[in-house]
């Protein structure tokens, strides 16, 4: 790599809130070992698009981009309503199915909120093993993410920076290496809600 060319790959990465990842929007596994890597203190396979290689900033929204961010604006109530009810769908088969429940624990809204759902977080219980999972998913055509960074002090850009720790981050630990979450984009037919529940019940069988 050039000169230039490792300065730009530094640079993208800080500008995109310091991950590691190269893949460009919308692209995943241009790497082809996606899950199969081992940076910092993070778990083997921890999925590579949520690792963090600097301390970034969030700077990639263009004036373009924040135009149509304000049109669709007048859209944002149907998007949201129609996110809650794929939530919603998902929530009940999950829970309405004594196996999967064995296995897996959804992520419940906290008491008096009523969130617009970004994805469907769901914990892996019982000696399931989430990368697996989440491999097999995505071999499916099935999109899955992680909750951003988990433990942010086990990312590579965090190795060796002075930082004061408050408990035992159990929680964070138990989100990096149990959690993931499909989607509730408001364009998810039932059909498709069902392919993706139907497949994750076929892979959990395995276990």
């Amino acid at each position: 790599m050039s000169e230039n060319g490792r300065y730009k790959k530094i640079a993208e990465s800080i500008r995109d809130w310091g991950r590691d990842c190269w893949c460009e929007p919308g692209k995943d596994n241009s790497c082809n070992k996606r899950f199969d890597w081992q940076l910092g203190e993070l778990p083997q396979g921890y999925d590579h698009k949520y690792i963090y290689s600097h301390v970034g900033y969030n700077l990639k929204v263009t004036d373009m981009q924040a135009a149509l961010g304000v049109s669709q604006l007048q859209k944002v109530a149907t998007f949201v309503e129609k996110r809650r009810s794929n939530w919603n769908k998902i929530n009940e088969l999950i829970r309405s199915d004594s196996f999967l429940m064995d296995r897996l624990e959804p992520v419940e809204a906290t008491k008096g909120t009523n969130p617009s759902w970004f994805g469907f977080p769901i914990y892996v219980k019982n000696g399931i093993n989430r990368n697996a999972v989440v491999r097999k998913l995505e071999g499916r055509k099935i999109g899955t993410r992680l909750l951003f960074a988990g433990n942010l002090i086990k990312q590579p850009a965090y190795l060796g920076v002075d930082y004061k720790v408050v408990g035992d981050l159990n929680n964070t630990d138990n989100i990096m290496s149990n959690l993931f979450w499909i989607g509730v984009h408001p364009n998810l037919t039932d059909e498709m809600i069902h392919y993706m529940i139907s497949n994750l019940k076929e892979i959990l069988k395995e276990y």
